[in-house]
C-alpha cells in the first residue's frame, strides 16, 4: 500500500508514545515493503527518523502545496480547527501532498490532527489516536484535587472534538479494547481496531550490567499526569514502607521534563532523580526491578514492554498491565501493602528474578512486535482501500 503518515513533528529522543508509536508503525510498513511517506509541521529532530526509509517527505507549512481550494469541513470543525491553531495552508498541504504521493491511505497521528480529515476524500482515513483522550482524563478525576475540573473540562472538550469528526474518519487505531470501547462511544466511530503497542528487541535487549540488589527503577515523561500520579501514589504509600523494611532500599527516576512537583515527590530518603537522560538502557539495566505503580492513565505502557524486553523482572499495578496480549509475567498488586510486600519479596529472591526476566523477554517477543502489528493494520485497510478504488473507476 501508498500510506502517508501525518504528525506534527517527530523528537529524538523519543519521549512520548506517540513518537515511539509513529516512528515503529511507519518502520515496520516500509520493511514489509509498503510505499511509506511522511508529512509534519516542523522538521523532525536529530535522529528522529535514523533508519526510516520514507519514499517522500514534505512540510506542511510549504507555501508551494497550499492551493488555496476551499476545505469542505463543518462549521463546527471550522471552530475545533482554530481551537487548536491548525491553519488552513496545513490542512491543504496534506490533502497536496496525499495527492502526490497517490496515498491508498492517509495516518493522522495525535488528538491535535483530527482537523485534517476534513479535506482528505479518497485515500482511507485513519486516525492513529493509540490512547483515548477522554478515557484518559476522566481515570485522573480526584475529587478534590487542584486539577479536577481542569481535567473535567478537558475531557468535555475533547469529547465533543472528536465526536464533531466521526463522519471524517474511516478507522481508528488504538491500543486496548477499553480505549475501543471509548472511541466508539464518545467519539461514535465503529471501525476502531486494537493495535497494542510493540517493542524493538533489538534496541531494548539485556546487557552486560549487573543489577545491584534492592533497587527500583521508573521511567517516563515526568511532565505527564499519569506518571505523576503513579510516583505520588508509589512514593507517598509505598516507599516509606518499603525503607522501613529495608532501610538500604534504593529507587532512582528516570524521564524528560521533570516537573516541580515531580522534583517534591521524589524528595525522600533513597530516591534518586535522573532528569532528561537521552539513552536510558545501561542505567535502567543496573536496577533489580522495575515498578510501574499506576492509578491512572489509559491504554498500553511502553514502559513495561520496553522493561520486558531489556529482561528486567517487573511489579505493576493491575492498570499497568492492562491491554497487553499473551499471559504476560507482571506481578501485580494494588494496595500499597501489597505492593510494597511483593517488591521486598522480589529482592530477597535473585532466582525468581531472574525467571521474571527472562520470561518477561520471551513474552514480550511473541506477542508484542511491530512486525505483528503492523501486518494487522495493514489487513485492516487494504479492504477499505480497494472497496474505495473500485467505486472511483466505477464512477469513472
Amino acid at each position: 500500500m501508498r500510506l502517508l503518515f501525518a504528525k506534527h513533528s517527530l523528537v529524538w529522543p523519543r519521549s512520548s508514545g506517540h513518537d515511539v508509536h509513529t516512528y515503529y508503525m511507519m518502520k515496520a510498513c516500509a520493511d514489509q515493503g509498503h510505499e511509506v511517506s511522511l508529512a509534519t509541521v516542523t522538521e523532525p529532530l536529530g535522529r528522529a527518523l535514523d533508519g526510516l526509509p520514507l519514499a517522500a517527505r514534505f512540510r506542511l507549512d510549504d507555501a508551494a502545496l497550499d492551493d488555496g481550494a476551499p476545505i469542505p469541513a463543518t462549521r463546527l470543525q471550522n471552530r475545533f480547527r482554530n481551537y487548536w491553531g491548525v491553519p488552513d495552508g496545513h490542512v491543504r498541504a496534506l490533502r497536496a501532498a496525499a495527492r502526490q504521493v497517490r496515498a491508498e491511505a492517509v495516518v493522522v497521528v495525535g488528538l491535535d490532527a483530527l482537523p485534517f480529515f476534513p479535506a482528505i476524500d479518497g485515500p482511507v482515513r485513519v486516525w492513529y489516536a493509540a490512547d483515548e483522550w477522554v478515557l484518559h482524563h476522566v481515570s485522573q478525576l480526584r475529587p478534590g484535587s487542584r486539577h479536577f475540573r481542569e481535567d473535567f473540562r478537558a475531557a468535555l472538550v475533547k469529547g465533543l472534538y472528536e465526536r464533531a469528526h466521526r463522519r471524517v474518519i474511516d478507522r481508528v487505531w488504538v491500543v486496548s479494547d477499553a480505549d475501543r470501547a471509548a472511541i466508539r462511544w464518545i467519539a461514535g466511530v465503529p471501525n476502531a481496531d486494537v493495535l497494542p503497542n510493540g517493542v524493538d528487541g533489538e534496541f531494548y535487549r539485556p546487557g552486560t550490567e549487573q543489577p545491584e540488589p534492592r533497587t527500583a527503577v521508573f521511567w517516563g515523561r515526568l511532565d505527564f499526569g499519569p506518571n505523576i500520579q503513579a510516583l505520588d501514589w508509589f512514593c507517598g504509600k509505598v516507599w516509606p514502607a518499603v525503607r522501613g523494611r529495608v532501610p538500604d532500599a534504593r529507587f532512582t527516576v528516570i524521564g524528560f521534563q521533570p516537573t516541580d512537583a515531580v522534583r517534591e515527590i521524589v524528595n525522600q530518603p533513597g530516591i534518586t532523580l535522573e532528569a532528561n537522560l537521552p539513552d536510558l538502557r545501561a542505567a535502567v539495566r543496573r536496577h533489580a526491578v522495575t515498578v510501574l505503580p499506576f492509578v491512572s492513565g489509559a491504554g498500553i505502557k511502553n514502559k513495561l514492554l520496553e522493561a520486558a524486553a531489556l529482561g528486567l523482572p517487573i511489579v505493576g499495578t493491575s492498570k499497568a498491565a492492562r491491554g497487553l496480549r499473551g499471559a504476560s509475567p507482571v506481578v501485580t498488586a494494588d494496595a500499597p501493602a501489597a505492593f510494597a510486600d511483593a517488591l521486598v519479596s522480589l529482592w530477597t529472591d535473585a532466582d525468581r528474578q531472574r525467571e521474571l526476566g527472562r520470561a518477561g523477554r520471551a513474552w514480550v517477543l511473541e506477542h508484542h512486535t511491530w512486525a505483528s502489528v503492523a501486518r494487522e493494520a495493514v489487513a485492516r485497510m487494504q479492504p477499505v482501500a480497494t472497496s474505495a478504488a473500485a467505486g472511483a473507476r466505477s464512477d469513472a
